[in-house]
């Protein structure tokens, strides 16, 4: 799909009737759509003028208590309305969301808060402990959700602010994949063109019905999912953990037209859906991210989901979500490949030592340009950029271009360098989930003091599935040169992922080669 922009004195933005904030976008949804169920979650179901209604009341409650434009509220929930309602509470009063991801440990979210400063910690429904515990730790008030309300006791302030589309309206921590969490500071403007692509580009529309299984926590289930639904007036159906059955459950219940999943996710909803066709039967388009979908699984998909499209969006927190997609035919005939740079996106492939663009057909740095580019990293002392001089932003990717989509080689610093070849992570992944009984793997280097680096793979089998170590070597050496094929095996119940379903690689560094 084909989308119209336009040049501004900072560079190109979708060419459409965009609002210009979220919480306009809100303001202009409950309008038009009174009546129509905007989310619904474990608890309840509500219509959009019932939830702006509750927006303005949490609103009003946190101006009462102080919040003013530029405090920032960090919020500690689960999938569901109370953290949808409280997102845009903070957004009315010109406040800043902090995101908490709730598979942290509390002493995980402590540097965090202390890095952000909030004024008020907002708790969710089962997080009461887990919000006192880091609230006390840091020195920041904690309010919990009780019988559903948030602030319940607090007096209403009625007056909210304009908010400018330039301004601030949330610290989205990186999953610390390479190293230390970063706040990545998310603009309304970045959203607002994010949601631009979900609707202008990847096709979503007003009468879906959006499951959304990631966490709303995560930059994918907030900005590539939560805000479009808004945008659109679509309905959303808020999942507070995954679980495939459930997922299953939901989308025949609610007949579910658009999701978005990691390639593990899809793997299992795919495994679950056996013998129960019809629970899919109404999903038109569905989606993942992040690297290519193995060959294997998306053979199945298919297979399974004979009615809907595909669609692979590439991005990261510090691009408030995609920078590439590609969907419709390409989605299955270029499944090797991310996609194409959004129509907002310049994109080039660069030397990292130097700078200088690559070669054609040559391997380089991915360095991005557009406005869903974040302005920064969050600091007490102000922004910190994130791009270079000329306002090119290096995302640590490695890729090459094959008639203007992006192949992904691997992260920069997971290219295994053995006995002087380059081995790219990636490639050997795509290898491993060809194996039959393979339905997870990774892979890493592992030090050697003759060849520098070995390949070592880290293997979750598909249920009921046996394999050896041996018998993954040899399927692999079947297949690929010798220097590429895994020295080491190890087998594992699950890979370690962060929120938004990336493999968290330096965990996998920290364990022993193992023998064999």
């Amino acid at each position: 799909m084909t989308a119209a922009v336009r040049e501004t004195s900072t560079g190109r933005e979708y060419d459409a009737d965009l609002p210009p904030d979220l919480v306009t976008m809100l303001s202009f949804t409950a309008r038009s759509l009174p009546e129509k169920t905007a989310f619904i979650d474990d608890q309840r179901s509500i219509t959009w003028t019932a939830f702006a209604h509750e927006v303005d009341v949490l609103a009003g409650r946190l101006g009462g208590v102080g919040i003013s434009p530029g405090d920032r509220v960090a919020l500690l929930f689960g999938n569901g309305i109370p953290y949808t309602v409280a997102l845009w509470a903070v957004w009315t009063v010109g406040g800043i969301v902090v995101p908490l991801n709730t598979r942290l440990q509390p002493d995980e979210m402590v540097p965090l808060l202390r890095d952000a400063t909030p004024r008020l910690l907002l708790a969710g429904r089962g997080r009461a402990e887990a919000g006192a515990h880091v609230g006390a730790a840091v020195g920041v008030p904690v309010e919990n959700e009780a019988n559903g309300r948030l602030l319940a006791d607090a007096p209403r302030a009625e007056a909210s602010p304009a908010v400018a589309g330039e301004a601030p309206a949330a610290i989205m921590y990186t999953s610390g994949t390479t190293g230390r969490p970063k706040g990545v500071v998310i603009t309304h403007a970045n959203a607002i063109q994010t949601s631009g692509t979900c609707t202008l580009v990847v096709g979503r529309r007003p009468d879906d019905i959006e499951l959304i299984m990631v966490p709303q926590f995560n930059i994918t289930g907030l900005n590539a999912q939560t805000v479009p639904v808004v945008h659109l007036g679509m309905t959303a159906v808020l999942l507070d953990g995954f679980d495939p059955a459930d997922v299953l459950s939901l989308a025949a219940q609610h007949r579910v037209t658009v999701t978005v999943g990691a390639s593990t996710m899809w793997w299992r909803i795919i495994e679950a859906a056996e013998g129960r066709p019809q629970d899919l039967a109404s999903l038109r388009l569905a989606t993942y991210g992040g690297s290519p979908m193995p060959t294997a699984l998306l053979d199945r998909m298919r297979k399974s989901l004979p009615g809907a499209g595909f669609g692979n969006g590439y991005g990261m927190t510090e691009t408030c979500s995609m920078i590439t997609y590609v969907g419709g035919r390409n989605a299955v005939e270029r499944s090797h490949t991310v996609g194409r740079p959004l129509p907002i996106t310049d994109l080039r492939l660069v030397d990292p030592a130097t700078g200088e663009d690559t070669p054609s057909g040559a391997v380089g740095e991915i360095a991005v340009k557009g406005p869903q580019l974040s302005p920064g990293y969050w600091s007490a002392k102000g922004l910190v950029p994130l791009t270079d001089a000329n306002g090119w932003f290096h995302t640590g990717d490695a890729a090459r271009l094959e008639e203007g989509f992006v192949v992904l080689q691997d992260r920069l610093k997971d290219v295994i360098k053995r006995g002087g070849e380059s081995i790219y992570c990636i490639e050997v992944e795509e290898l491993l989930h060809q194996h039959p009984a393979v339905l997870e793997a990774a892979v890493v280097g592992v030090p050697d003091p003759i060849y520098g680096e070995k390949v070592k793979a880290h293997i979750v089998l598909k249920p009921g599935s046996v394999a050896t170590s041996d018998d993954i070597k040899t399927f692999c050496r079947s297949r690929a040169a010798a220097f590429k094929s895994p020295s080491f095996v190890e087998f594992q119940t699950a890979l370690p992922r962060n929120p938004g379903g990336k493999v968290l690689k330096a965990e996998l560094r920290r364990t022993p080669p193992a023998v064999g």
